[in-house]
């Protein structure tokens, strides 16, 4: 049995971005990153990278004299002090993916991984993510450590008890789009009184993952107005005025009480949603299975391993990268923290082909990879999550003071250009 370490790395949350402007970071090769005969030095936060897996690999580059430093949640405002410093510089660092966007700015802190003679290992990785660590001028500056492909979890017992269907191939086909999802959910409620999703915020965001756009176009251009936020919008406010909304945050303790009790059966989330739902819902073990997400996937979360131009001994640095994200240890660190491998190849080994009692016995893993073989490649702003901010408050308006839908979207759009228009 696989046990996954619950996290909740809710992507979309609030997530202040310095402007580019006001920082100007510059990589050094002096005192920093590690010089070619002394120590590497690895920095990652809890749950990057398996424990056991860090420890092999101090074993297996005994000249490297590896040092492993875990930060703590903010390793993206560390980063930016030892760059602006230019003191202390990590040899091989992780990058959050939400905060890829920020650095991809400063591509040249860090060494471009197609220069390092490693091409042939690229095919392994999903084309998208590593489209997200990607410059305009294609430069590689991650390798993804996991990835983040969505679906839709359900409770077998309460579809059963509505006269739903609780195969895995029919229920997907069953909620193929989100219109036959509402609907889907309509007779769940009229049968049990179950909710069909926990808020509004939860459409918004998994109708925007699904998209080949979000708040900023590659070019620099606002998107707030455009088809795919509105889709988004008309999608969340559908769901909400056909009653299918609980109206409570992910994973608080009112949700995990909604999962337990069967009052919300359905969840949308990434493969490292099964760890949350295991840690808060134990005992409803082998009443769930998954399925594609209405829609299509999306990816919510996945980090990167990266290694700053400053590192003296980038050759060892690239197999240290490479080893630590090979197959094997990929599998090791999923199933120690419950990380959904980036590696194709590592979706094959044993730990990831089990049966998993808690979904009854069903290998989840099959379901998430085909969502990422079908993953949109979009482009992601820093201020994406600035942007994206005042439809989500607008839409808890909507939610819980019952605000007019449309006035909520003008005030939406309205202090989205606000922040658009500071941030130029």
């Amino acid at each position: 049995m696989i046990t996954l370490t619950p996290r909740h790395r809710r992507a979309l949350g609030t997530v202040a971005v310095a402007a580019v402007a006001a920082v100007s970071l510059s990589a050094c090769s002096g005192g920093a990153g590690g010089s070619s005969d002394g120590p590497l030095t690895l920095w990652t936060w809890p749950g990057g990278i398996g424990e056991s897996v860090v420890d092999a690999a101090k074993t297996e580059f005994p000249d490297a004299k590896l040092e492993v430093t875990t930060i703590g949640d903010d390793v993206k405002q560390k980063l930016v002090t030892v760059f602006t410093g230019r003191s202390g510089i990590p040899s091989i660092t992780g990058i959050k993916g939400e905060d890829m966007p920020y650095f991809l700015q400063q591509a040249d802190l860090f060494t471009d991984f197609k220069t390092l003679g490693i091409d042939d290992k690229l095919a392994d990785f999903p084309a998208w993510k590593l489209a997200e660590a990607t410059t305009a001028d294609g430069k590689l500056i991650g390798l993804p450590t996991d990835i983040g492909p969505t679906a839709l979890y359900y409770r077998t017992d309460v579809l059963a008890a509505a006269g739903l269907p609780t195969d895995p191939a029919a229920v997907a086909e069953a909620t193929k789009t989100w219109d036959d999802y509402f609907a889907f959910g309509e007779k769940l409620k009229a049968a049990t009184g179950a909710y069909l999703e926990v808020s509004m915020e939860d459409v918004f965001t998994k109708v925007m993952g699904q998209g080949e756009t979000k708040m900023v176009s590659q070019d620099g251009e606002f998107l707030g107005d455009s088809a795919q936020v509105k889709k988004a919008w008309d999608t969340a406010i559908e769901a909400n005025e056909r009653g299918l909304v609980a109206g409570i945050q992910d994973g608080s303790p009112d949700w995990a009480a909604a999962v337990n009790n069967g009052s919300l059966p359905t969840l949308l989330g990434a493969a490292w949603y099964q760890g949350d739902m295991k840690s808060n819902a134990p005992d409803t073990s082998g009443k769930w299975n998954v399925t594609a997400m209405p829609g299509g996937p999306a990816n919510i979360g996945g980090s990167f391993l990266t290694i700053p131009a400053s590192t003296g001994n980038t050759e060892e640095a690239v197999k240290i990268v490479e080893y630590l994200l090979d197959a094997e240890n990929q599998a090791t660190t999923y199933t120690e923290v419950g990380n959904f491998p980036s590696s194709t190849a590592a979706l094959s080994q044993p730990a990831l082909q089990e049966p998993d009692p808690f979904f009854g016995g069903q290998v989840t893993t099959d379901v998430f990879q085909a969502a990422s073989e079908k993953m949109p490649i979009s482009y992601t702003s820093p201020i994406d999550n600035e942007l994206q901010a005042p439809f989500i408050t607008e839409l808890t308006n909507v939610q819980s003071q019952g605000k007019d839908p449309k006035q909520a979207w003008n005030d939406a759009l309205t202090a989205a250009q606000q922040v658009w228009e500071r941030s130029k």
